[in-house]
């Protein structure tokens, strides 16, 4: 090929990952009054004991936002003669998260032993904001909010001498 063509058109390699998640599973839980504590287990070798809320729903979180995660449903604190309630373990999922990944690289010939080799990746190409995982604790003041995300697009380059 043409020295001068092959240096602009030739060389290019183009590599792609798209990634794809449901969201982790949640366990939403509270901290026992006194009267619903039943175990004396502090958060040591043996576990701490997480006491889980009741709940009512809807079905559905489609009425999530990032400051009521779980608007969808009513949660409250079971009696003290029956402290564990009726949400079971694993019962709610986190926001998934979507990501694309590319990377653009250009190597350039300078001797049949030597090449000059650029990189350029991309994390996050479209920038999609991927959500953090909600407050879990239901007596916390701020129980369902998301506060986190995970990067924002982020841009590298390289420049490699291959001999």
């Amino acid at each position: 090929m043409n020295p001068v063509i092959d240096g602009v058109v030739g060389g290019w390699e183009l590599n792609t990952i798209n990634t794809a998640h449901t969201g982790t599973p949640l366990n939403v839980y509270y901290t026992p009054a006194t009267a619903n504590a039943v175990s004396g287990l502090s958060n040591d070798y043996r576990g701490e004991p997480f006491l889980r809320p009741n709940v009512s729903a809807s079905g559905t979180q489609s009425t999530s936002t990032i400051n009521n995660f779980f608007g969808a449903y009513t949660f409250s604190t079971p009696a003290a003669s029956a402290p564990f309630g009726n949400l079971g373990r694993n019962a709610l999922a986190a926001p998934g998260l979507e990501q694309w990944d590319m990377s653009a690289d250009k190597t350039f010939r300078i001797r049949d032993t030597a090449r000059l080799q650029f990189r350029s990746e991309f994390f996050n190409l479209p920038n999609h904001t991927n959500f953090g995982i909600p407050n879990t604790n239901y007596g916390s003041s701020s129980f369902g909010t998301i506060r986190s995300t995970y990067p924002a697009r982020q841009i590298q380059f390289a420049l490699k001498a291959i001999f």
